[in-house]
């Protein structure tokens, strides 16, 4: 259950890490980056550092998700996913692709919840 729950969370990072390379491809972006306003939003260095701790979740989730004893693993997987589920709905999409991606990174985040409420204590697992 572990290295599925890392692999999700391994999944979930790379679809938030191509949607964005990906939209370095829209027509535009760059110049708005130049600009410091993208999509209307004012790049600060205060939305930079959210950004990246947003980031980092996943990635923290990974190493977390092989590393936690059975009981706090399976519930800081729960939070964690809810968590970034709420944060991505909080920014709705502006196109097809970005909501393409967002289904994409959605359906990552239900798929963590559901397997991690289905992980249960096993001998295998009782001293991790």
């Amino acid at each position: 259950m572990r290295t599925k729950l890392s692999f999700l969370w391994v999944y979930v990072l790379m679809n938030i890490i191509i949607k964005d390379i990906h939209d370095l491809f829209r027509p535009g972006l760059l110049k708005e980056m130049q600009n410091g306003i993208v999509n209307g939003n004012t790049i600060t260095e205060e939305l930079m550092l959210i950004g990246g701790i947003l980031l980092e979740l996943p990635i923290l989730m990974i190493v977390l998700s092989q590393l936690l004893p059975y009981k706090s693993n399976k519930w800081l997987n729960v939070c964690a996913a809810n968590l970034s589920i709420l944060i991505l709905f909080m920014n709705p999409p502006n196109d097809l692709d970005d909501g393409f991606f967002l289904i994409m990174t959605t359906v990552g985040l239900i798929a963590i919840t559901v397997f991690a409420f289905k992980y249960y204590k096993t001998t295998s697992n009782t001293n991790k």
